[in-house]
């Protein structure tokens, strides 16, 4: 019972909070803004290679070389 009540008081939240979103108008500038936002945010990466930025701590992981086991099969 615990479980159909949750379900239903969570999808019941969920309609109202699409209605609500609906309704929802941003000015432009502020859209403008939270895109760019996004954008940098997604290629950080791509951005730790410039002079005045950090490395980010995953570049840093994809530079190190793995190292070879000592025992190695060669054919011979």
């Amino acid at each position: 019972m615990r479980i159909w009540l949750i379900s239903f008081l969570t999808l019941l939240a969920l309609a109202r909070g699409l209605e609500w979103l609906h309704h929802l108008t941003l000015p432009f500038p502020i859209l403008l803004l939270g895109g760019a936002m996004l954008s940098i945010l997604s290629n950080e990466s791509t951005l730790a290679g410039l002079p005045w930025m950090p490395k980010s701590r995953s570049a840093k992981i994809s530079q190190i070389e793995p190292v070879a086991p000592e025992n190695t099969f060669t054919p011979q």
